[in-house]
C-alpha cells in the first residue's frame, strides 16, 4: 500500500513539475449572444440569441503564454418593442494572453485569458420588418473588433471554458443606428500536446 502512495506521489510530481506543452484544440459549445442597441441616440431593449461556437485553437506552454483562435460563432439578438430578429454569424480570430495556474499544470490546470477579437462576417438575416432590420443587412460593416476574456479549467486533454466576447465596433453602417455585439460563450475543449 506504501509503494503505491509513492509511486502515485512521484508520478503527480513529475507531471506538475513539468512544463506544460503547446497543445492544439478543438473546442464546441453554446454561445448566449446580445448587443448594445441605439437608434438616433435612444437605446432599445433587446433579448438575447442562444447559438453555437465551433473551432480550433493553438496554445504556447508555460505558466504565461498565448493563444490564438478560429471560430465560427453565431450571434444577434431580438428587439423587444417590435419583435425583430437580427441574426449574425462571424468567423471569429482572437488573440490571448494566457495564465495558467501553476497547481498540478499537467494533470488539472486552472488558467485566465485575455486579449483581442477580431470578427468577420460570414452571414446576416433578420427576421420581421420595422425600426432597424428593414435594410440592416445591406449596411452591416464586415469586420467586428472586440475584447474577450475567460475562465477555463482543463483536466488532462479536456478543458471548459467560459468567456465573453465585448464588441468595440459598430456592427452598422447607418449614422443614426449603433450596434455592438456582446457574447457569453461555454466551451468544450479537446487537446493534443
Amino acid at each position: 500500500m506504501r509503494l503505491r502512495i509513492a509511486f502515485a506521489s512521484i508520478m503527480l510530481l513529475a507531471f506538475t513539475a513539468a512544463p506544460a506543452a503547446a497543445q492544439v484544440g478543438i473546442t464546441a459549445g453554446g454561445i448566449y449572444s446580445d448587443a448594445s442597441v441605439e437608434l438616433n441616440g435612444t437605446s432599445l431593449e433587446t433579448d438575447s440569441r442562444t447559438g453555437f461556437q465551433i473551432g480550433a485553437s493553438y496554445a504556447t506552454g508555460g505558466i504565461f503564454g498565448v493563444i490564438v483562435g478560429g471560430y465560427y460563432s453565431e450571434k444577434g439578438f431580438d428587439l423587444v418593442s417590435t419583435a425583430e430578429r437580427i441574426r449574425l454569424s462571424y468567423i471569429e480570430v482572437p488573440v490571448m494572453g494566457v495564465v495558467r495556474l501553476p497547481f498540478l499544470e499537467r494533470v488539472l490546470g486552472p488558467r485566465v485569458y485575455g486579449g483581442i477579437n477580431g470578427a468577420f462576417e460570414v452571414s446576416c438575416s433578420t427576421e420581421g420588418s420595422g425600426l432597424v432590420s428593414a435594410s440592416l443587412c445591406e449596411n452591416t460593416n464586415s469586420f467586428d473588433f472586440g475584447l474577450r476574456g475567460g475562465i477555463g479549467l482543463q483536466v488532462l486533454f479536456f478543458g471548459l471554458d467560459f468567456a465573453y466576447t465585448y464588441g468595440l465596433s459598430d456592427v452598422a453602417k447607418e449614422e443614426t443606428l449603433k450596434i455592438n455585439n456582446r457574447a457569453w460563450s461555454l466551451a468544450l475543449l479537446i487537446g493534443v500536446g
